[in-house]
C-alpha cells in the first residue's frame, strides 16, 4: 500500500467502503453529492491494467457488474459510466459514475448527450463538504446489495 495514495487509503478505511474481498474493493466517492458514485480498484497498488493478475481482473469485473445492476435499478439512474484515467492518482481505479435522467435532460436543445462532459461538469457542480442524506442512504443500499460479495464489513 502506498501511504500517500488516496485509493490505497480509501480501500482500507471503512468510512466510505461499500465492499471488498481479498484482492479488490469498492468505495463511495467522497465530497460529491451524487448517490452511487463509486470507485472500484484492486487492493494491491497496481498502476497498469496489464499488471493485474487474473483474480484481480475477475474481482474488479464482478464488482463492476454488481454496481451497474444495483444502480440501474435505482430511480433516476439511466446509464452507468465506467472511466479510468489515472492522472491525479496512479493507482489503477475505475470511476463508476451514475448518469441520471436529469443530467441527460440538462443540455442544450437538440444537443447529443456528452458523457465525458457530464462527468466533468457534475463532478464540479455536485462537489460538497458534508455528505447529504441521499448519499448516505445509497451507501447503505449498496452495502446491503454487496454483502454477499464481500468480506464482513469492519
Amino acid at each position: 500500500m502506498g501511504r500517500d495514495c488516496p485509493v490505497c487509503c480509501e480501500l482500507e478505511s471503512p468510512k466510505r467502503r461499500i465492499a471488498r474481498d481479498h484482492v479488490a474493493g469498492v468505495y463511495h466517492m467522497g465530497n460529491i453529492a451524487l448517490p452511487g458514485y463509486l470507485v472500484i480498484a484492486p487492493r494491491r497498488h497496481v498502476v497498469r491494467w496489464m499488471d493485474l493478475d487474473r483474480e484481480e481482473r475477475d474481482s474488479l469485473d464482478r464488482f463492476r457488474a454488481l454496481a451497474e445492476k444495483v444502480l440501474l435499478e435505482t430511480e433516476p439512474v439511466r446509464k452507468v459510466y465506467f472511466l479510468s484515467f489515472g492522472e491525479v492518482c496512479s493507482h489503477l481505479h475505475i470511476h463508476c459514475f451514475p448518469r441520471t435522467r436529469w443530467m441527460a435532460e440538462d443540455r442544450p436543445e437538440g444537443a447529443d448527450i456528452d458523457g465525458p462532459g457530464l462527468f466533468v461538469r457534475y463532478r464540479s457542480t455536485l462537489a460538497c463538504i458534508r455528505t447529504p442524506p441521499e448519499v448516505t442512504a445509497m451507501v447503505q443500499r449498496l452495502r446491503k446489495a454487496f454483502s454477499g460479495e464481500s468480506e464482513p464489513f469492519a
